[in-house]
């Protein structure tokens, strides 16, 4: 057993947890657990889920991860680009691509049948109206051989004077206000520690949107402390997730340093400059 995995151990008798408690805490098998308080590693997919285990050990038990990882760092093994990449999946925005454009025609053709109908419709009136029968003079015959042609009578007209009398009410139109639209708004509640909270009012749809500059850890929960997401997201990538089916969400990163949150791509700032936190943004519907 390694110092470090004494340490972890000491901690987790100390509140009282096994390993099965603490494999139902972190969500990590108990042999990876095991793992690392032998300081086997070896039975770990890999050096970056090595850390990651650690980390989420060590939160579990009242430790503080980074300080851990840092006091540590020549017993650990270090991740490479190639560890983190293999253990990325396709992200759900890149999943989604092929079914948009598959979907494109089938929302044009109900606008193209619904125009069509329109131009032949079109059609059908100016037909009927070219063959209307137009007024022809009528003729009248005298009874000597003469043919007299009377035009059809025009309906009279009133003089302008007589139409300046008449009163002409005048017609008022009708202003209907449009409703105010109300702007999305994301205001901080609180924060303590590692813990932020966000209120996020004015929207109707919650899109969760992370673009990594750097290889961080990203774990995302529901109101109901269900994960959702606990995976790594490798850098120059991007992670995207539809929550809007939920009221809540809480959103840890690991590694917060050149990484950018977004909230229905609005910026969601890192209130403190610790490498790890946590942010809590509820959903007021």
């Amino acid at each position: 057993m390694t110092e470090l995995g004494a340490r972890l151990k000491e901690a987790r008798t100390a509140k009282g947890y096994s390993i099965d408690d603490l494999q139902e805490i972190t969500k990590i098998q108990k042999r990876y657990l095991a793992g690392i308080e032998e300081g086997n590693y070896a039975t770990m997919p890999g050096a970056f889920y090595v850390r990651a285990f650690i980390k989420q050990y060590a939160d579990a038990v009242g430790l503080n991860g980074d300080e851990l990882l840092e006091t540590y760092k020549m017993e650990i093994p270090s991740p490479t680009n190639e560890d983190v990449s293999k253990n990325i999946p396709a992200t759900p925005s890149r999943r989604s691509l092929g079914g948009r454009s598959s979907n494109k025609f089938m929302e044009i053709f109900p606008m193209l049948v619904v125009g069509l109908f329109i131009i032949a419709i079109i059609v059908i009136v100016w037909t009927l109206f070219q063959n209307l029968p137009k007024d022809t003079p009528e003729q009248v015959d005298t009874g000597d051989g003469l043919t007299i042609e009377t035009k059809p009578q025009q309906p009279q007209v009133k003089p302008d004077a007589e139409e300046e009398n008449d009163p002409v009410e005048e017609e008022k139109e009708e202003v209907v206000e449009e409703p105010e639209k109300v702007e999305q708004q994301l205001t901080l509640i609180e924060t303590q520690g590692d813990t932020s909270t966000y209120e996020l009012t004015g929207a109707e749809n919650y899109k969760v949107k992370i673009v990594a500059a750097n290889n961080t850890w990203l774990n995302i929960r529901d109101q109901d402390n269900k994960i959702l997401v606990d995976q790594a997201v490798n850098a120059g990538q991007t992670y995207e997730l539809d929550a809007t089916s939920f009221t809540r969400v809480r959103i840890r990163m690991g590694y917060t340093t050149g990484n950018t949150l977004y909230m229905n791509d609005q910026i969601v700032e890192f209130p403190t400059d610790r490498t790890t936190q946590n942010l809590v943004i509820q959903f007021n519907k």
